[in-house]
């Protein structure tokens, strides 16, 4: 349940100078942070560790500790902290109830209330179509504000405070009924699956909260109704559509071509898989209703590079390919398993590392069944995102005939050298700090051939 407000969005603006992000490493609380030094805050933070994302935000004069014990309460300072921080742990603790100290839910729904809001949310997906949103607009001299949980070569970390900044293009998520407390014009929904279960109990209430923020969205509502769980929705109020029925204003054909109102449209794109395709349905169907035609957003399209994480193509050294993904939930891991099979010459070779006790224990078995269909895969230990282990549930419960389980990532390239040859593709796919192997694996590639 959300706490009460303490400050509305006018007040955060004219009333400090300095910002302070706990957190801040994290790619959510990062894009504000980079929001709102543009937006002209002198913003500092604090991160367990250093990494790439937060030597980025040095770069841009953002300065970071990395110390709890250097984190001190200054009165004049606003302070925005991650949901997944613990506050106890710092010399705040004591000043928790001041109005300066505010979650990021809170923050992002008071800085909704001064904005046209365009949202994006859905289980999958949800990242890069709100960054290829932005892109889009931009792309075609809009240039809005946006927030959004990745980093992309067009713009870097997904914050940017616009010149036109009455619009806001926002990733609105759905971890923690966190998108429940915004305000929202507009909305694309790219899908509904089950997660976050931890915190909603059972797959209905997660189905509600959706259907609730929907009924809340004050003008245009856009769904992805080749999803079941979104078309099956009882909605009060006129929605627009993208999907491969006839029925839907944008109506996906093949993974080429798009229609709308009798006309078709070729899609060129460097992204690889259906999904992206039909996240590049979605995003030109809302951008089609802000005044942005589907000729405008194609040509935008074809220039957009892709978030990072997201399929991303790391290099390839002697004909073998790596990417890396952000991938850690089985639907996701399928779909960029699929798309990769769809296109590698030779064996596709995934090494993924399960990302919390509880979403394991949930999707152990459909975690098999996706990562079943690589040529072979192999599974690390369980990333924790700070849960505590649960008795029984390990990565090495996904072992099977093609699925080998190896306790450390450093023992995965020199496993991988003695397997792979030119035309294979290595897929390093989680939500932890695998994201670190997959440029190991290239350059240990690279130095044994």
């Amino acid at each position: 349940m959300m706490i009460s407000l303490k400050l509305s969005a006018k007040v955060i603006m004219n009333s400090y100078k300095n910002v302070y992000i706990l957190g801040i490493g994290g790619t959510g609380m990062s894009s504000i942070a980079k929001y709102m030094s543009q937006a002209g805050f002198n913003v500092g933070g604090y991160d367990q560790r250093k990494s790439y994302i937060t030597n980025t935000l040095e770069q841009e004069n953002i300065n970071i500790d990395f110390d709890l014990e250097d984190i001190t309460y200054d009165k004049d300072t606003l302070y925005i902290y991650s949901t997944a921080f613990n506050l106890a742990k710092t010399n705040l603790l004591s000043n928790t109830e001041s109005k300066n100290i505010l979650s990021r839910p809170e923050f992002l729904q008071e800085l909704t209330k001064d904005y046209y809001v365009i949202g994006v949310t859905g289980t999958h997906g949800k990242t890069s179509t709100t960054a290829l949103l932005a892109h889009i607009f931009h792309y075609n001299k809009r240039n809005v504000s946006y927030i959004f949980g990745g980093v992309t070569s067009f713009n870097g970390i997904g914050g940017h405070y616009g010149a036109d900044n009455k619009v806001l293009i926002l990733e609105a998520d759905e971890a923690f009924n966190t998108f429940n407390s915004l305000h929202l014009d507009d909305l694309l929904v790219t899908n509904i699956d089950e997660d976050h279960l931890d915190y909603y109990l059972n797959f209905e209430n997660l189905i509600n909260a959706f259907k609730n923020v929907i009924e809340n969205t004050s003008n245009n509502v856009v769904l992805n109704l080749d999803n079941l769980e979104l078309k099956k929705l009882k909605i009060s109020k006129k929605v627009y559509s993208y999907s491969s029925s006839d029925e839907s204003e944008i109506i996906i054909k093949n993974s080429e071509i798009i229609s709308h109102d009798g006309t078709d449209f070729l899609i060129e794109t460097s992204m690889i898989g259906d999904h992206f395709k039909s996240n590049i349905a979605g995003a030109i169907c809302i951008a089609y209703l802000n005044g942005i035609s589907i000729e405008d957003s194609l040509l935008a399209i074809k220039h957009f590079p892709g978030v990072r994480r997201r399929a991303e193509f790391l290099g390839s050294t002697s004909g073998i390919s790596i990417y890396d993904d952000y991938g850690h939930h089985p639907t996701e891991i399928d779909a960029t398993i699929t798309a990769l099979k769809s296109y590698v010459k030779g064996k596709l070779y995934v090494v993924f590392q399960p990302h919390r006790y509880t979403r394991t224990q949930e999707h152990l078995e459909r975690f098999r069944m996706s990562l079943l269909k690589a040529d072979e895969a192999i599974v690390v230990d369980i990333y924790p995102s700070g849960e505590l282990p649960i008795p029984g549930v390990s990565s090495k419960n996904l072992e099977d005939k093609n699925i080998k389980y190896i306790k450390s990532m450093r023992a995965v390239p020199s496993y991988l050298r003695g397997k792979v040859n030119s035309g294979d593709v290595i897929l390093t796919i989680g939500a932890g700090d695998i994201t670190l192997l997959g440029p190991q694996i290239l350059k240990y590639l690279d130095e044994k051939n």
